[in-house]
Parts: C-alpha cells; structure tokens; sequence
C-alpha cells in the first residue's frame, strides 16, 4: 500500500475548527509559519496516528497476505501501525517482530566518479553486477555508454546496506572487454523495517506467503467521519492545554472529545457487528454452541 500523504484542502477544516475552539481566527491555507497552524496540523497529525494505533474495524485486516521479497525477507509496509502473524497452524512456531536490521537501506543513485577505459558499444546499455569496497553486495545498475563514455547511470536492482559514499566498482566490458567504471553511492532510501522471527533467530522467511494480522495508517480523506470528529475534539484538548491553559476550556474540549468518542464507539460497534457470542474471524456472525474441548484450550 501507498504511503499516505496530507490532504490539505480536507484537512484545513479541521485544523479550523480546532483554532475555532481556542479563539483564533480561521486560516484559508495551512500556513505552517503560523505557529498557531504548525501546532494544530501537528497535533492533528499526531493524535490521528495514536487513535488509529487503536485498531478499528475499518483499518484493520485480518489474514492479509505477504510474500517474501527475492532475499527471503519480509518488508513491513510503511503505512503499517501494527503487524503481526495471524494465529495459524502454519505461523505458531513463529515470533515475528519489527527490526530496523540488515538489508533495508538502498542505494537510488551513483554518482560516477571515472568513465574507464575500455570499448563499449555506442548506446548499449548493460546490465551487470558489482562489487564494493563498503558493505553489501548484489547491486545491478544499467550504463548507457555512448562514444565509449558513461553518460547515463540507474539503478536496477537495489542492492543491500549500501550507504552514502560507498564507492563501488561497476563491470563496463561488453565483449570480453574488463576495463572498469567507478562511482559513489550519492542517495539511499530511509532504513526500513523489516520482519524478525525471534522464535528461529532468523530475518529470513523461506514459505511462499505468509498472513497477518495488520492496523493501517490512513490519510484523513479515508477516515470515516465519526473518527475525523473523534480526533479533531481529542486534538483539540490537546491544543487547548498547550496553548491557552484555561482549566475551564480545557474541561469544555475535555466534555466534546468523550461526546465524539462515544459516537466513534457506536460506529464501530454498528460496523463491526459484534455480538457477545462471538464469531471466528472473517465468517459471518453466527452462533457459536457451548463444546466442552474449546474451554479447556487456553
């Protein structure tokens, strides 16, 4: 899934309502040099991320599938609040946790530093491996060669734990030809997380696709409205605090946030469908009979 982006135009009535609330004018742009604006929009930001932390029923997936990548490792998704292996006979003997660990920075480009001197064909683009004198290996790059000089360079294949100034030594023979290009990792991506079964001590996972259990982070246009109004009122108790230090403005927004907080637990309810008898997850509500073997299972 993409990584969501802020939607100012959808947002801006928010942030309004929040100054609203504190007694300050309305905004027609979010301006962040107006430090009242840059506090709202934070603090709207941040208390979105910790309600949809919570887990509701419209940003959390059960059994959703992930495939290994091609080094057998599994990336978190960057817009994935909570993440965890779904309670199947294939995933008990697994303990899967979020690590920053190896292979998660790539390079996204080089800068070369010496064209070689070898031949090369006029616009032949070639695809090679390389090595370097930094860490990790299996980058694959295409040069464009065209009167035997190196004019354009991209990366392939990203390669793993490469970081800024890693110098790397790219194969430029075509023919048999072993004269060679030089560059410098110039831009990396940001580390990322990535799967860690702490119950094998292993970052690698060696099944064709494996389900989990995962809390999204979505952009405020897909929140419903209940939750928008939820988090508004919370941020807005928040904003109230910091910035004005009233107690009995602080115990108004306090009053709106639980008013608009029952109504979000009454949307949820109406969307989740539950019952107090229960029902396994993704099948249809049903009665469940009373079986002895199921109470003894812890």
């Amino acid at each position: 899934m993409a990584f969501p982006t802020t939607h100012a135009v959808t947002e801006l009535p928010a942030i309004n309502q929040i100054l609203a609330s504190i007694g300050q004018a309305p905004v027609t742009t979010l301006d962040q040099t107006n430090p009242d604006v840059a506090i709202a929009y934070d603090t709207l930001l941040q208390v979105s991320r910790e309600v949809q932390s919570e887990g509701w029923t419209f940003n959390k997936e059960y059994h959703y599938p992930i495939k290994p990548d091609s080094d057998k490792h599994i990336l978190f998704p960057v817009n994935a609040l909570q993440m965890d292996l779904s309670d199947t006979a294939d995933n008990r003997e697994k303990d899967v946790v979020r690590r920053t660990g190896e292979y998660t920075v790539f390079p996204t480009a080089i800068t070369v530093n010496d064209n070689g001197t070898g031949g090369g064909t006029n616009g032949t683009v070639l695809n090679k491996p390389t090595t370097t004198t930094g860490s990790g290996t299996g980058l694959t790059v295409n040069l464009k060669i065209e009167s035997n000089v190196v004019t354009a360079i991209s990366v392939i294949k990203p390669g793993v734990n490469y970081i800024k100034s890693d110098k790397i030594t790219i194969a430029k023979a075509d023919s048999g030809t072993t004269a060679d290009v030089t560059g410098t990792v110039s831009e990396t991506t940001e580390a990322r997380g990535i799967c860690y079964d702490r119950q094998n001590h292993t970052f690698e996972f060696t099944g064709n696709t494996y389900d989990f259990d995962v809390v999204w982070f979505y952009n405020w246009v897909d929140l419903p409205g209940p939750i928008q109004d939820y988090i508004t009122a919370r941020a807005t108790t928040f904003v109230s605090s910091r910035m004005v230090g009233d107690a009995s403005l602080h115990r108004m927004c306090q009053e709106k946030e639980l008013y608009c907080r029952a109504g979000a637990i009454e949307y949820e309810c109406n969307q989740g469908q539950f019952t107090y008898f229960g029902h396994p997850a993704n099948l249809p509500n049903r009665y469940t009979s009373y079986q002895p073997y199921e109470a003894l299972r812890r």
